[in-house]
């Protein structure tokens, strides 16, 4: 029976080694301790003659059931239920022999051999189950430990990616950065070329405009001069005339020299007109602006798309265009640039003029050209409208069109400094310029002016 109590105790002190605070409460330890405590006494108890044997032996049975039945029905021990089957060919032979010894004692002498060698392999059968349980519970925590390992390792796997990812985000956050701050350099960089080109080619512009001008103003000056000295000898000789008796002679003298004058002075206004035209390119090229004083807008519109108008049915390839006038009368007067300004109508007109004659050629006599000159009085500005019935300005050259130099015209018809050259007197008067076009349909020139007082 002492065999029996050793086993409870080994159990127990098993238990409270190879349980962690996971397992077991410090509490239920405490009650561990106790059974190691009670088996220690029962040795003791069943080794002595102390009364009543029956009892401690009963004891030790229950104590060590007891033992097998906790392994066997606590979860968290589930991987000591070998454990629990280890002593019981022990537990049995033991309790086989205390129940025959206690029933007859003769019966239990003449087994006695047999039940001792059933100890025996009991016992060989204890120590081969608890030597696999102890390589069970090796293996068992190697694998354990290996797989807290290669949970280990793959945390770590795992911080490292993320840390790599990160750095790869931040890397490729920095480089797309960089790549912007270039994109936004290049692009600068070619935007100051192209300006830088442009104003090349507008100096180069404004010292051949005003080599131009210089050399036109010349026989301009002697124009007019000379118109002015015409007239004063036609005054004379009207003055001598008036001295001769009366006749059919006189009288057509007279008319001639009346036609004389009126043509001189026709070529007079007009050299002048001239001689202001050559003075406001001479101010454009040096950048100097012109006379601003407050205008009727209805008036200039009036009077250059007229000019505009039979200066096209002037020049080589003439169409039919119906000019429509759209005004509003009710316009206040505009500070205005007058000769500038009037550039502004002819550009827009012979730029219609062009488109129009192009969809001529293209539709054939169905199409009727018509350009509308329109204006309206809105809060603080004024608005200036030139729309055709063209061909219209595909989108993709729209953006280009107030460009220095850009031109739709087939070889040396057209320089490209129309459009550039009124957008800059528009800007000039502190107004604004949008295109709006729908293809095979209209061309509409959008101009806002401001009204200022005097």
């Amino acid at each position: 029976m002492t065999f029996i109590n050793l086993v409870s105790f080994f159990l127990l002190y098993y238990l409270r080694k190879s349980t962690g605070p996971e397992d077991f409460t410090s509490k239920f330890k405490k009650y561990l301790n106790y059974g190691m405590f009670l088996s220690g006494v029962l040795i003791v108890l069943v080794n002595s003659s102390v009364p009543p044997a029956f009892l401690y032996q009963l004891l030790s049975f229950l104590l060590v059931g007891s033992i097998i039945y906790l392994i066997v029905n606590t979860p968290s021990l589930e991987q000591h239920k070998n454990l629990a089957i280890t002593p019981l060919p022990i537990i049995a032979v033991s309790l086989f022999r205390f129940l025959v010894k206690l029933y007859d004692e003769d019966l239990y002498l003449s087994v006695e051999t047999y039940i001792n060698a059933a100890g025996f392999f009991a016992f060989i059968w204890a120590v081969t189950m608890g030597i696999n349980h102890r390589k069970e519970i090796k293996e068992r925590k190697l694998e354990q430990l290996i797989a807290k390992e290669k949970e280990r390792q793959f945390l770590i796997a795992q911080e490292r990616k993320n840390e790599l990812e990160r750095l790869v985000q931040e890397r490729t956050f920095e480089i797309n950065q960089q790549k912007e701050e270039l994109q936004e350099a290049i692009d600068h960089l070619r935007s100051t070329q192209e300006q830088l080109v442009q104003q090349e080619k507008l100096a180069s512009l404004g010292q051949l405009t005003a080599g131009i001008a210089h050399e036109i103003k010349n026989p301009l000056n002697f124009i007019n001069n000379f118109s002015e000295l015409s007239s004063d000898f036609l005054q004379e000789i009207e003055e001598e005339i008036e001295k001769f008796p009366e006749s059919s002679e006189k009288e057509n003298i007279q008319d001639l020299l009346k036609d004389v004058k009126s043509n001189l002075g026709k070529i007079r206004h007009h050299g002048q007109r001239a001689d202001n035209i050559v003075k406001s390119m001479l101010m454009h090229s040096r950048g100097e602006k012109g006379e601003i004083k407050p205008s009727d807008l209805n008036a200039i519109i009036r009077e250059y798309s007229n000019l505009a108008f039979h200066g096209m049915r002037a020049n080589k390839n003439p169409i039919n265009v119906d000019i429509q006038l759209e005004l509003d009368e009710s316009l206040p007067l505009i500070d205005l640039n007058a000769e500038d300004f009037s550039r502004v109508i002819l550009n827009l007109a012979k730029n219609a003029f062009d488109a129009m004659r192009d969809k001529i050629n293209s539709a054939g006599s169905e199409y009727k050209a018509k350009l509308t000159f329109r204006t309206k009085a809105l809060k603080n500005n004024i608005l200036f409208e030139v729309e055709d019935n063209g061909p219209g300005v595909p989108e993709e050259i729209k953006g280009k069109l107030l460009m220095p130099f850009f031109t739709t015209k087939k070889g040396t018809e057209g320089t490209g400094l129309g459009l550039s050259i009124t957008q800059d007197i528009i800007k000039s008067h502190g107004g604004s310029l949008v295109i709006e076009s729908e293809l095979n349909s209209y061309t509409r020139f959008k101009i806002v002016l401001p009204i200022r007082s005097n």
